[in-house]
């Protein structure tokens, strides 16, 4: 079923199917990340329904955005919510293969990615319409890092959304395309609670050098949001 939800920015709207992959708290976490820093050209790997795009162009620094992701339906709803908000001028979403995409190479300041979390046979049970979005069974991880390395300029960033056990192969995969962590940071679910997702922001052609964080956590021992969730959360 098609559902129309609101953004609670700008009046904007996405539209997305309850029957295949919503966004999350992932989206919104990553979003909000790799806000931190100015830019004017991004591109989302991975777009889904585009949420992604939809929230970097709700910065006033951004003035070309752009969306890719394998799936047509996912594409196909990108392009209604992006013609809803009025934003064609701005974002622009491309139904292509990540690996093969037709964007410039060494062109854009940041690249975000929502990747497929698992290996091919591992992970909780999805239904089938999910099964893309949430296993690497369309590109994987190293795949997504190589075509961050070939869009960004130098000094470009690639900010990205994963889970702590893969922490060292993304790190290793990054490096090894000219990606260098700067900054992680570990999304804990509650205090006291090991963390369930992690934010990582690399920067190509940077020296080695990461910087931590301070601990991001969700949720308080009574299950309400924290105040350093709720300063991001606007949904």
């Amino acid at each position: 079923m098609i559902r129309l939800d609101d953004l609670f920015v700008h009046g904007w709207k996405i539209y997305q199917d309850t029957d295949g992959f919503c966004f999350g708290t992932d989206a919104i976490l990553l979003s909000s990340f790799a806000a931190e820093k100015r830019f004017s050209t991004a591109v989302d790997l991975c777009c889904g329904t585009g949420i992604l795009p939809l929230l970097l162009a709700a910065n006033d620094c951004a003035e070309a955005v752009y969306g890719v992701d394998i799936s047509k339906p996912c594409t196909d709803l990108a392009e209604q919510s992006v013609a809803l908000n009025h934003l064609q001028d701005r974002v622009f979403i491309r139904c292509e293969d990540l690996k093969k995409t037709s964007l410039p190479n060494g062109k854009f300041d940041l690249v975000t990615a929502n990747p497929p979390y698992f290996l091919p046979g591992t992970g909780k049970t999805a239904r089938q319409e999910v099964e893309a979005s949430r296993r690497e069974e369309t590109c994987t991880f190293s795949d997504v890092a190589a075509a961050a390395s070939r869009l960004l300029r130098f000094g470009g960033r690639f900010c990205f959304v994963f889970k702590p056990e893969r922490l060292t192969e993304a790190m290793v995969a990054c490096s090894g395309f000219k990606l260098e962590p700067k900054v992680l940071r570990l999304i804990y679910p509650k205090f006291g609670k090991a963390p369930e997702l992690f934010l990582m922001e690399c920067k190509k052609g940077a020296a080695s050098g990461l910087k931590c964080d301070p601990p991001f956590v969700l949720y308080d021992e009574s299950g309400k949001e924290t105040e350093q969730f709720q300063a991001i959360h606007r949904f």
